[in-house]
């Protein structure tokens, strides 16, 4: 049974300098790396990226309808022809023929295409404001990602630790069995927590790799580690007053923003669509050559030509009403999802603010339950040196401590990530914010 219980601390003190040893020597990337590597990978950011270039040619298409249009054009033909009924006989013959010319056109009045342009540049900025949005949550699902695996390495280190310990405790205990001055129950205890705590370090081992996987997945590289960053400091909202905040997001977040922007962009549409009935007044001119006809196939003609065309719609199939129609359904939709935007950034910011001010409370309590544990541990020391304290409480009161900074250090993460998350639900959350936390700053400017 003893040489048992010597196997199993012998085991548990390999398995506590063992476990995850490829992570010390790892190649380690700090947030402003993987920032760079994500957002050149993230789908939802090359979609927006792409979005904003497509509504720069938008607008470069509704221009065009106003801008001159310049043409060319040229023919050649070889004609046979029969005339009957013109002379007393027919007349017959063939000739080449040929005709080119050149013509421009340009626009004068057309309100449609007027609104066409004012809706894409809403278009545009729209875009805008959702690249924006997508490189803000990239910052919050990045930094999420990062402090999940950061907690987990705490998690590792504090149970690898505690297998240290309890190895030593039970080779002690079964050191005092053996030399008829302990009992076999601190052997059973000593042998439970190394239990446990194996079982701790093999659940933190696969969080580990899960998070490792998830910073490959949005950086689109292998992430084997991550460099840590300092957390001594904590904040709640700053600017204290919830109003202040409420004010910025509505004058900031980007989701709201391009909200707004696609109303305006469908009550762009909506005009040009109902502008279909008015008239449309062009310009046109050219230069055209035109050689050979039926009775006098070698006469060439010459030209310029100048003139105005108006265009007045009457009747066209139900088109224009259709169009307008849709467009104003259109509108309508726009207005309830900026209506619903509206609500859920109001939402998502009150819950970042209430989240961020819990969590400042909850660091505070933490570092007085911390000190506590640390002002326990000492005392159980001194016991422990006078013989008033076994072994197991002393093992007890170490592991107090150890959890309490634990815990601590994860609220302090905690307070990072709330910052963050906040500054994103009111829409001033950039990458100099990022920068800053992985610079070794905790608390990110406001």
């Amino acid at each position: 049974m003893r040489n048992k219980f010597r196997t199993i601390g012998t085991a548990a003190l390999f398995l506590s300098l063992c476990v995850v040893p490829s992570f010390v020597h790892a190649q380690e990337y700090d947030l402003s790396e993987l920032y760079k590597l994500a957002k050149a990978t993230d789908p939802t950011v090359s979609r927006a990226e792409a979005r904003l270039e497509a509504g720069k040619a938008d607008k470069e298409i509704a221009w065009s309808a106003l801008l001159p249009r310049v043409s060319a054009n040229g023919s050649i033909r070889e004609i046979h022809h029969e005339v009957l009924y013109y002379a007393k006989v027919p007349v017959d013959g063939k000739y080449t023929g040929f005709s080119y010319g050149a013509g421009a056109a340009t626009s004068l009045y057309n309100l449609p295409s007027w609104y066409q342009i004012s809706a894409a540049d809403a278009g545009i900025n729209s875009a805008d404001t959702g690249l924006q949005a997508a490189r803000q949550d990239l910052i919050v699902r990045l930094l999420d990602a990062h402090l999940r695996y950061l907690k987990a390495r705490a998690d590792e280190k504090l149970y690898r630790d505690e297998l240290s310990r309890v190895g030593k405790v039970l080779e002690q205990s079964e050191a005092f069995l053996k030399a008829g001055t302990g009992d076999i129950i601190a052997v059973y205890e000593a042998k439970a927590r190394l239990d446990s705590a194996a079982a701790d370090m093999v659940k933190t081992e696969g969080i580990l790799r899960l998070a490792l996987q998830n910073l490959s997945s949005l950086t689109g590289v292998v992430v084997d580690g991550v460099k840590d960053i300092s957390v001594d400091k904590s904040s709640g909202p700053q600017p204290v007053e919830q109003e202040w905040w409420i004010d910025t997001m509505q004058r900031r977040s980007p989701a709201l923003l391009q909200a707004k922007e696609d109303l305006l962009q469908a009550e762009e549409n909506r005009k040009a669509a109902n502008a279909g009935h008015l008239p449309t007044l062009s310009g046109n001119g050219g230069y055209t050559v035109d050689k050979g006809s039926t009775f006098l196939p070698k006469v060439e003609t010459r030209q310029w030509y100048i003139g105005l065309q108006l265009n007045v719609p009457i009747y066209s199939g139900g088109e224009t009403a259709a169009r307008t129609r849709r467009a104003l359904a259109g509108e309508s939709e726009r207005r309830a999802m900026l209506d619903d935007a509206q609500t859920q950034a109001i939402r998502r910011l009150k819950e970042a603010y209430l989240n961020l001010s819990y969590n400042q409370s909850l660091v505070e309590a933490y570092q007085r339950k911390h000190e506590s544990s640390e002002l326990q541990l000492k005392a159980v020391q001194k016991g422990r040196d006078i013989g008033t304290r076994t072994a197991i409480d002393l093992l007890n009161a170490e592991q107090t401590y150890a959890v309490s900074r634990r815990d601590l250090t994860s609220a302090l993460y905690d307070n990072v990530q709330r910052q963050i998350e906040l500054k994103s639900a009111a829409g001033i959350l950039s990458e100099d914010d990022l920068a800053a936390v992985s610079g070794k700053t905790a608390v990110a400017k406001q």
